[in-house]
């Protein structure tokens, strides 16, 4: 494992579990897949549903947040398990 992976997860964790959840979970996911999926709407029936938008988010913001909780627990695993096999 390279110290620069490691430099990089401590920097984020500084952030906190909560900016870390919004920053690298809901947004990119929540808000990028909501938008990727309503243009992918758009460019095949030319119009966008209202009603889907809201649930879209909804449903992608869940996602991104298991996401990144996984993602967060890994990485904490990973690096304190390191850290505490070496004196």
């Amino acid at each position: 494992m390279k110290e620069s992976h490691k430099d990089i997860w401590l920097k984020r964790k500084q952030l906190g579990r909560s900016k870390y959840l919004v920053l690298f979970g809901l947004l990119p996911w929540g808000l990028g897949l909501t938008v990727i999926t309503s243009l992918i709407e758009l460019i095949s029936f030319h119009q966008i549903n209202p009603v889907w938008v809201p649930a879209r988010l909804v449903l992608f913001f869940f996602i991104g947040f298991f996401v990144a909780n996984a993602r967060w627990q890994a990485m904490e695993n990973r690096f304190e398990s390191n850290s505490q096999q070496r004196p």
